[in-house]
């Protein structure tokens, strides 16, 4: 034997087998293929968290906005839309807002509607002193203002008492 083919006896040559390749890739293949089939749950339990901060947002604005505006305008209480709400009447309103919590006129393209019911009259507090406020958040929004939420949506009350006090 000469030099040269005792050096390559030696050597093994390293590399991966075909089957061991294929093994691989199965693997890899399998693992996506869950990181994937993951994405939409993903997707929608952070649309579900964004709406669910997002609806606190708008019911806490429009609470606060009439709450520091009700010791001294009780019957004529403004919000960044028109009409101006009247405390002492029990009535309802309906507006939207859009995804940075802004309130607007009512409209169904906006994601999502703002129905605002007001009792005047709340167990335990005297006639006129007093009003319940109940902010219900409902997205996606409603397709009209007198429509009933349906099943696919997803509704949320914010219930309070404001005082003239």
């Amino acid at each position: 034997m000469n030099r040269r083919s005792k050096r390559a006896t030696h050597k093994r040559a390293v590399a991966f087998s075909l089957v061991e390749v294929v093994l691989a890739l199965g693997v890899i293949a399998i693992a996506i293929t869950a990181i994937l089939g993951l994405l939409p749950v993903a997707l929608s339990t952070g649309h579900s968290a964004q709406d669910e901060t997002r609806a606190a947002q708008i019911a806490e604005d429009m609470i606060s906005a009439m709450t520091s505006q009700a010791p001294t305008s009780f019957t004529n209480v403004t919000l960044p839309v028109p009409p101006t709400i009247d405390l002492t009447n029990p009535s309802g309103y309906t507006f939207s807002a859009d995804n940075d919590g802004n309130l607007a006129a009512y409209s169904p393209s906006l994601p999502y509607t703002v129905i605002l019911a007001i009792n005047p009259n709340p167990a335990g507090f005297d006639s006129g002193y007093a009003s319940q406020v109940t902010v219900r958040v409902v997205s996606p929004p409603l397709p009209n203002p007198s429509a009933t939420p349906t099943g696919n949506q997803t509704i949320r009350d914010y219930v309070r008492i404001i005082s003239k006090y």
